[in-house]
Formats: C-alpha cells, structure tokens, sequence
C-alpha cells in the first residue's frame, strides 16, 4: 500500500448547492454524535453542528490553497494538531477508509446531501467518482499520508 495519497478536493460553485450521496446504509455511533454513511465506492460522514464546525473550515472551506496535513492509519486520524482515535464503533468507517486508500485511481472530497435527511443536512464524503463538474469546482489538493 502507498504511503501517501492525493486526494481531490471540490468545492460547490454556489452556497448550498450539492449532488445527492446515492443508495447507502447509515451507521450511527451515538456515544460520539457520529453518523457514517456505507455507499458503493463512498464512505460519508453526516456534517453535524459539531462535527462540520471542525472539518469543514479543514476540508472544503473557501481557501484553495491552505490544505491541512492529514495523517490516517493504526485506528486514528490526525488533522494538523488535532488526533482523532476511531473507537470500536467506527472500526467500519476506518476500514472502509482504508480500503479506498488502497485501491488505484483518484479519490474524491466533496460535500454531498440526501433527501431522506432534513433540508440542509449536509454529507463529507469520499469517493472513487468525481462529483459532476457542473457543481463543483475542483480546489487545491490534499496530500493523505498513511502509517
């Protein structure tokens, strides 16, 4: 497996705008407020207040060219200075990140949504399709390292 990845990062032309995340199953970790969305070739992670006050501004935020460090492996992910343990109930969500990480071909960041969650809820999400370029505009890349 690579040692590092490149992933693309898309942002929407438009405030709010954003394709739909597709069939998936959700998976919810209530202890964490965290909810994991399993699509075919996608993993997402439902914006929340709380969580979308940290990694949006990190992710997908308006600056093209301030891309965070990010380092993932041994069941933790490190954003800058912040290192975040995936607890047995996101073992799942690890190993599907992993997975991805692990097959060939480009990797995909952007902000999604579903109909079946309330107007406004948003989804990061990872995926081995890139998001429709009529939406989207493709921002600096980030640089995933793996341990």
């Amino acid at each position: 497996m690579p040692t590092e990845r490149k992933v693309r990062r898309y942002s929407a032309f438009f405030r709010g705008w954003a394709t739909a995340f597709g069939s998936h199953e959700k998976v919810a970790d209530e202890k964490r407020g965290l909810i994991w969305l399993f699509g075919e070739q996608q993993l997402g992670l439902i914006l929340t207040k709380e969580v979308k006050r940290f990694l949006y501004p990190l992710f997908l935020g308006r600056s093209r060219d301030d891309v965070p460090a990010v380092t993932l492996g041994s069941g933790l992910l490190r954003i800058e200075d912040v290192e975040l343990a995936f607890g047995e109930d996101e073992q799942r969500a690890f190993d599907v990140m992993m997975e991805l990480m692990r097959v060939d071909g480009d990797l995909h960041l952007s902000q999604t949504y579903h109909l079946v969650y309330a107007s406004g809820t948003r989804i990061l999400t990872i995926s081995r399709r890139a998001p429709l370029a009529i939406v989207y505009r493709e921002i600096a890349p980030m640089v995933l390292h793996l341990t």
